[in-house]
């Protein structure tokens, strides 16, 4: 999928999630949530050089909120690089000599696995955690950027599994992928932006519910917490994923 789509699913996603929790939550935790759902929503495509994350901006986001996402996407950079040459390379030596095989760079390799990203995650919270040490910065946030840019990273996966090309959850220790149908080159394509539009407009339901129901908090949090997974299967079975066959 394209770089506006990742940024925009996997907010619609997290947005979701918290929504029922939202009148609660300090809004720097959500704030620091949020930006590291948006830079883990592209960081898996640090093995490609032309990626969104490198650009400083997010292409295809309109209007107000498109600006302000391109506003924050001049530090993607920095990430990107970060993670291409001082994670994903490193990360990609080790492998190839654990697994004593030769390994070649390719796009939706290493960083669109669960082993990488979840390596990944852990890498750069180890930059962050000496710089912020070095910067006397507030560390405490910390866990809560690596909280949101891991999910971010595991909705790119997800998005990236309803295309033709798929992906490998457990490469490289395993390469059968699992693909679906959405043809991101074709005009008419219109599921992603549709399931979007479902996302966000479910968290806003959520967010509106404490004043027009007597549900409680904690029950909207349940629905939350069983609903978007549920929206996400539903979204996974029309665009027809399904393991592809072994070559």
């Amino acid at each position: 999928m394209r770089g506006d789509q990742h940024v925009s699913l996997s907010l619609a996603t997290a947005a979701l999630l918290i929504a029922p929790s939202l009148p609660v939550l300090d809004p720097t935790l959500i704030a620091v949530l949020l930006f590291g759902v948006f830079v883990g929503s592209l960081a898996p495509d640090a093995d490609a050089i032309d990626a969104a994350i490198f650009n400083g901006r997010i292409g295809g986001v309109k209007g107000k909120g498109g600006q302000i996402l391109n506003g924050f996407a001049v530090v993607l950079p920095i990430f990107g690089y970060t993670i291409r040459y001082l994670i994903y390379y490193p990360l990609s030596l080790i492998f190839s000599l654990i697994l004593r095989k030769s390994y070649r760079h390719r796009h939706r390799g290493l960083l669109h696995s669960i082993p990488g990203v979840g390596l990944t995650t852990l890498v750069l919270s180890g930059y962050l955690a000496l710089i912020l040490t070095w910067l006397n910065g507030p560390l405490a946030l910390l866990p809560i950027y690596g909280s949101g840019f891991f999910m971010g990273c595991v909705l790119h996966l997800m998005e990236d599994t309803c295309t033709p090309g798929g992906v490998a959850w457990l490469y490289p220790f395993s390469r059968r992928r699992i693909a679906g149908r959405v043809r991101m080159q074709r005009g008419l394509e219109i599921r992603p932006a549709a399931f979007t539009i479902v996302l966000a407009a479910a968290a806003a339901a959520l967010l509106v519910a404490p004043f027009v129901t007597t549900a409680s908090p904690e029950d909207l949090g349940r629905i939350a917490l069983i609903g978007t997974p549920a929206l996400w299967l539903a979204f996974m079975l029309v665009c027809r994923v399904r393991p592809q066959r072994r070559r």
